[in-house]
C-alpha cells in the first residue's frame, strides 16, 4: 500500500485545491460522528435496564403548583413535547408495592427539583431559591412499602427539558457510577503516565518534550470530561456556580487544541495571543453568568469565538500551504474539522443532546491529539534524520576534499615504480577519512603481462583470482566492481587490461556515496595510469566524468535526458549570444557536469519529501562547492576547467541573492547560460516530488524572473530559441 504522508496532503492542495482537503475534513467528521453515536448507544445500553418510565406530566405556569388539566404520558414511545416558554413542569407516577428499598435517580439539565411522596416532600434541590443548580444528578432513597404510593416531581426548566429516571439497587444515593466520568478519569491517568514517560525520555532525546504537550492535552481533556460529567454522578456539588465551573474546561477544549495546532507554525505568536485573549473573554463570560439567559449567551459567545479562532488558524494554514510549509495541510484539515465540530456541537446543545455534545468534543479532541502526536513523532524523526544528515554531510565534505587531494597527488605522480604504491596509499587514506573504523583493510595489486598476472603489492591477501576479476569486468562491462565489503579497479592500456586493484574488509559495507567516491577516484587513477604507461595516448577523461554525472543524475531520481537537453540548449544559446563555436562546444560539454557535486550530498536530503529545513538547504546548496572542488583539480583541461566554473556558479542569481552573492555580469557567462537551460528543463521535466510544468508555464516563469534569477538578455534569447523550436516542430508535424 502506498504511504500517504504529510507531503501528500500539501500536494493535494497544490493539485486539487482546497476542496480535496475540505473533503478529508468532512470524512474525518463523519467517522468521528459514527464513533460518538456508537459511544452514546453503548452508554445508553449501560443504563437502560434500570430506566424508570411511564410518567404523566404537564407544564405549569407557577413553580411548585399541581396543574389542572389532562396529563400527558411520557415514555420511550412518547417523548416530552415542548410547550411554549413555560418554565416549569410537573411529573407524577404511581409506584407499585415493593418489599425492597431502592434509589430513585433523576437526571435533569441543571434544574432545581422538588420530589414528593404521597404529598410529602422528601427531596428539595434549591427548588424555591435558585433559577438553576450545579448538579444534574438527583437521588433519594425509597423505603419498602406494601401499598401503592404517589411519586411527584416538580422541575424548573432553566435550560431544557431533560427528565431521565432510574430505579437503582439500594446504596449510597449521593454518588453513582457513569461511563463518561470513568472514561475521563482513565484519560487523566493515561495522560499523566504518558507525561511522566515522555518526561523521562526527553532527558535523553530532548526533542521528545513536545510529546508531553499531547500527554498534557490528553490529561486536560480527561479532566474536562470528568468535571463535565461530575454533575451527572453526584448531588453533593449543587451550587449554581458549579455548573459554570464544570462547563468551562470542556468549552475551552478546542481553544487549547487550536493553540497546539497554531504552535506548529513559526511566527504564530500573534495568533496565539489572540486565541488566549479570546479564551480569557470566554472564560470570564461563562464564570460571571448569573442566570439561565446569561449562561446561554456566554456559551454562544464561546462557540462563536472558538469558531473564529479555528477559522483564523485555518487561514494561517492556507497561507503556509501556499508556501509548502510541511505541516500546513494537516493543520488546515484539523482547523476545518474544529469548525465543523463546533457547528455540530451547537446543534447538539440546542437539541438537548448534552451527552452527544460531550462525546463530540471528547472524541474530536482525541482525533486531533492523534494527528498532533503523529506530527510530533514525524518531526522528531526528521530532526533525528537531520542530525544524522549533518554528520553525514561533514563526512561527505571531508571526503570531497580527500577526492580533490587524491586527484592532485595522482596527477603529480610521474614515476612508474611509485605509481602502484602511491595509488594504494592515497586510496587507503581516502577510505579511512570516510570511515575511521576502516583500520584493517587488506589489498593487493597485480600487473598483467600477456596472459600472466604478477603481484606488485600485497597486504594480507592469501590468494586473489585476478582472472575472475577481469572476467567479471568484461561480463558487467565495468571497470569499477563493488560487492559487499570489497571493491576492485581494472586499469586498461589500449583497451587491454594492464593492472587490477583489489581492496577488501571494508567496514559497514558501501553506501551510494562511497561508491561514487571510489568511481571519482578511478577517473583520476585512469588518467594518471594512461599518462605514465601509454606514451601519450590518453583516454578522454571528459567521457569518464560524463558517465559519472549520468550516474549521479539517475541516483538523484532524474533522467539522463535532463543532461542531454542542457547540453544541446546551452550550445545553441551560446552561439546566439555571440560565443564562438569552439567555446560554445566546451560549455555545452561542461554543462553536463553542473550537478556533479551532488555525489557528496546525503541522499536523504535530495530525496526528502516536504520542505527542507534551513540547515538542509545549506547542505544541498553546498553541492556547487563540492563540484568545483572535484573538477578544479583538472584545471589544465579547458572543458573541465569550464565545468568547474559552471558547477560553482550555476546557482548564482542575477540580482546577487545566490549562493556566493555574485551579481549581474560578475557571474561567469557560462554559468548564466547553464542556469537558464537548467531551470527551464527542470521545470518541464517530471521529478519524484512534482509533475512536469507545461512549456508555456515554464516560459512564463522565466519571463517573471528576468533580472532576478536570470540574465535578461540571455533569458530573452533562450525564450526566442524555444519559440522557434516549437514553431519548427509544428511545421514538421504539419508536413
Amino acid at each position: 500500500m502506498k504511504k500517504i504522508g504529510i507531503k501528500k496532503l500539501n500536494d493535494n492542495f497544490t493539485k486539487g485545491g482546497v476542496f480535496s482537503l475540505l473533503g478529508i475534513s468532512l470524512i474525518i467528521l463523519l467517522l468521528t460522528v459514527a464513533v460518538y453515536f456508537v459511544a452514546h448507544y453503548v452508554a445508553n445500553s449501560y443504563t437502560d435496564e434500570n430506566r424508570f418510565s411511564n410518567w404523566n406530566y404537564l407544564y405549569t405556569e407557577k413553580a411548585g403548583s399541581v396543574p389542572d388539566g389532562e396529563l400527558r404520558t411520557y415514555n420511550a414511545q412518547n417523548p416530552i413535547i415542548t410547550e411554549g416558554k413555560k418554565g416549569n413542569i410537573y411529573f407524577t407516577k404511581t409506584l407499585e408495592p415493593s418489599d425492597k428499598a431502592s434509589n430513585f435517580v433523576l437526571i435533569t439539565d441543571f434544574a432545581p427539583v422538588k420530589i414528593l411522596l404521597n404529598g410529602k416532600e422528601i427531596y428539595n434541590n434549591q427548588f424555591d431559591t435558585a433559577e438553576y443548580v450545579g448538579n444534574c444528578y438527583n437521588a433519594v432513597t425509597l423505603e419498602p412499602s406494601t401499598q401503592e404510593r404517589q411519586l411527584e416531581v416538580m422541575l424548573k426548566l432553566p435550560l431544557s427539558v431533560r427528565f431521565e429516571t432510574y430505579l437503582n439497587p439500594p446504596g449510597d444515593p449521593a454518588f453513582t457510577n457513569m461511563p463518561g466520568f470513568m472514561i475521563g478519569l482513565i484519560m487523566m491517568g493515561v495522560g499523566l503516565l504518558a507525561a511522566i514517560v515522555f518526561g523521562i525520555l526527553s532527558a535523553v532525546k530532548k526533542r521528545l518534550f513536545r510529546s508531553i504537550v499531547v500527554s498534557g492535552l490528553l490529561f486536560y481533556v480527561g479532566l474536562a470530561l470528568a468535571l463535565y460529567m461530575l454533575p451527572e454522578v453526584t448531588y453533593l456539588f449543587n451550587t449554581p456556580k458549579w455548573m459554570n465551573i464544570t462547563a468551562l474546561p470542556v468549552h475551552l477544549t478546542f481553544m487549547v487544541v487550536l493553540l497546539c495546532l497554531n504552535g506548529l507554525f513559526k511566527g504564530s505568536r500573534n495568533t496565539a495571543i489572540a486565541i488566549l485573549f479570546a479564551s480569557g473573554i470566554s472564560a470570564i463570560a461563562v464564570l460571571v453568568a448569573f442566570n439561565p439567559l446569561t449562561v446561554k449567551l456566554a456559551i454562544l459567545l464561546m462557540c462563536l469565538l472558538t469558531t473564529a479562532a479555528a477559522v483564523y488558524v485555518a487561514r494561517t494554514a492556507m497561507v503556509q500551504l501556499d508556501r509548502r510549509i510541511q505541516y500546513a495541510a494537516p493543520v488546515f484539515v484539523m482547523c476545518v474539522f474544529c469548525v465543523m465540530v463546533m457547528v455540530l456541537a451547537a446543534i447538539f446543545m440546542s437539541t438537548r443532546q448534552r451527552f452527544l455534545y460531550i462525546y463530540n468534543v471528547t472524541i474530536s479532541s482525541i482525533v486531533i491529539m492523534c494527528v498532533l502526536e503523529y506530527i510530533y513523532i514525524h518531526d522528531f524523526r526528521q530532526e533525528q534524520q537531520t542530525i544524522d544528515v549533518r554528520d553525514q554531510s561533514v563526512k561527505y565534505s571531508k571526503s570531497v576534499e580527500g577526492i580533490s587531494q587524491f586527484i592532485r597527488n595522482m596527477l603529480d605522480c610521474h614515476d612508474k615504480s611509485k605509481f602502484y604504491d602511491t595509488a594504494v596509499r592515497e586510496i587507503l587514506d581516502l577510505i579511512v577519512k570516510y570511515n575511521p573504523d576502516n583500520t584493517d583493510i587488506r589489498y593487493c595489486v597485480a600487473v598483467k603481462d600477456g596472459d600472466t598476472y604478477t603481484e606488485v603489492v600485497n597486504n594480507g591477501i592469501a590468494s586473489c583470482n585476478y582472472e575472475m576479476i577481469e572476467q567479471n569486468g568484461r561480463k558487467n562491462d565495468k571497470e569499477c566492481l563493488f560487492a559487499g565489503t570489497y571493491f576492485e579497479y581494472i586499469l586498461k592500456n589500449k583497451d587491454e587490461v594492464g593492472a587490477v586493484f583489489h581492496f577488501e574488509n571494508i567496514k559497514d559495507g558501501m553506501d551510494v556515496f562511497f561508491i561514487s567516491m571510489i568511481e571519482a577516484t578511478y577517473c583520476s587513477l585512469v588518467t594518471t595510469y594512461e599518462d605514465i604507461f601509454t606514451d601519450g595516448t590518453h583516454r578522454d577523461i571528459n567521457v569518464i566524468f560524463a558517465e559519472l554525472a549520468e550516474n549521479t543524475e539517475l541516483d538523484n531520481g532524474c533522467s539522463v535526458d535532463h543532461l542531454i537537453n542542457i547540453r544541446n540548449n546551452s550550445r545553441e544559446l551560446c552561439l546566439r549570444i555571440g560565443i564562438d563555436e569552439e567555446r560554445a562546444e566546451h560549455i555545452s560539454i561542461a554543462s553536463e557536469l553542473h550537478d556533479l557535486g551532488k555525489i557528496a550530498v546525503p541522499k536523504d536530503i535530495i530525496h526528502k519529501e516536504g520542505r527542507l529545513t534551513e540547515e538542509e538547504r545549506v547542505m544541498i546548496n553546498s553541492h556547487t562547492e563540492f563540484g568545483y572542488t572535484i573538477l578544479s583539480a583538472y584545471d589544465d583541461d579547458p572543458i573541465l576547467a569550464t565545468a568547474a566554473v559552471i558547477a560553482r556558479y550555476h546557482h548564482e542569481r542575477y540580482d546577487g541573492t545566490g549562493n556566493n552573492g555574485l551579481k549581474g555580469e560578475d557571474i561567469p557567462v557560462e554559468a548564466r547560460v547553464v542556469t537558464v537551460c537548467d531551470v527551464y528543463d527542470a521545470l518541464i521535466s517530471e521529478r519524484t516530488y512534482k509533475k512536469p510544468w507545461s512549456k508555456e508555464d515554464a516560459i512564463h516563469y522565466l519571463k517573471e524572473n528576468e533580472g532576478k534569477l536570470f540574465d535578461p538578455d540571455i533569458c530573452e534569447k533562450f525564450i526566442a530559441f524555444i519559440g522557434e523550436e516549437a514553431e519548427a516542430k509544428k511545421a514538421a508535424a504539419a508536413q
